[in-house]
């Protein structure tokens, strides 16, 4: 009887652990990229992220129906801005996926994205999540990750 509790503990503990491994990975920031931009201006929410030696991160703009899950950022619905176009990586590596001979991009060290916004009103607060997945390089585990931001 003491077995089947402990591998429950042993599970519980290694979700926890495991769940909490892609904070250690990646550090996100985000920033606009012009703090005093009135209403009817455009700005910039750039998305930085530091990722762990031996570690990508994939992108955003590519199908995810090659197998690697491209970042998804989701923005929570707000009447003070107006996205304008889509999130942009800025210099993704890219590669082919020998499996099934499809270029995808990626990001070491490094990650950077931007999503243009149009200020309707001069007060505004910009939330939503970022998800993703970062693969290890050294033994090919990968992590999915989902992060909440918030700038103003």
């Amino acid at each position: 009887m003491k077995y089947p509790i402990l591998s429950i503990v042993f599970v519980f503990f290694s979700t926890l652990a495991f769940g909490q491994k892609d904070k250690d990975i990646s550090k996100w920031k985000v920033t606009v990229s012009n703090t005093a931009a009135a209403s009817g201006q455009e700005v910039e929410v750039i998305f930085s992220a530091d990722i762990n030696e031996n570690w990508k991160l994939y992108s955003s703009d590519f199908k995810g129906d090659i197998g690697p899950l491209p970042t998804q950022f989701v923005f929570e619905k707000n009447e003070a801005y107006k996205l304008v176009g889509e999130i942009t990586p800025v210099k993704p590596k890219k590669t082919t996926d020998p499996t099934w001979d499809v270029a995808y991009t990626y990001f070491t060290e490094k990650a950077e994205f931007r999503q243009k916004i149009k200020l309707v009103k001069k007060d505004y607060i910009v939330k939503g999540t970022i998800k993703g997945l970062l693969c290890s390089s050294v033994d090919g585990i990968c992590v999915p990750f989902e992060e909440s931001f918030q700038v103003n």
